[in-house]
């Protein structure tokens, strides 16, 4: 009975720490998630300035980005408040950030195809490509596989 009770804690250990991120990784998430927020929430008055200065299908393609901007603005505060209040984030929560930051930057590279250089540059979307990318990046290995390595 005792050697199944530590096993069964064991397994629940290991189900948990996959489940949830927590330690030093919690920190890094915090700055990236924040990074990404205050940057969502900079371009957000200036893509409704410029909405109007665009042809309809832009703007469409601008409504969307901000869309994106406002709903991966209120993700990112909720995420650094789970790192700040309980130091831990769940994966589905983490999967969502991936998924909305897949979304912001589909936005911004069809927003790169049909706007000018300049107009891009002042709506933020190679820093948010950045931002997005370093979220996806939270928590995985920067080490290369074995695999990888021989090829």
């Amino acid at each position: 009975m005792i050697g199944k009770n530590i096993i069964l804690n064991y397994y629940f250990f290991i189900a948990y720490s996959i489940i949830y991120m927590k330690g030093s990784i919690v920190y890094e998430c915090k700055a990236k998630c924040e990074e990404l927020g205050k940057c969502c929430h900079n371009t957000k008055n200036r893509c409704i300035e410029k909405m109007c200065e665009v042809d309809k299908e832009e703007c469409k393609k601008m409504a969307n980005f901000l869309k994106c901007l406002m709903v991966c603005e209120c993700l990112c505060s909720y995420i650094c408040t789970c790192c700040c209040e309980h130091e831990e984030v769940s994966s589905p929560c983490l999967q969502e950030l991936c998924g909305k930051c897949d979304k912001l930057s589909d936005c911004c590279k069809k927003l790169k195809g049909c706007l000018s250089k300049e107009m891009c540059g002042y709506l933020n979307c190679d820093k948010l490509l950045g931002c997005c990318n370093a979220c996806k990046g939270v928590g995985k290995s920067k080490s290369k596989s074995k695999k990888s390595k021989k090829k």
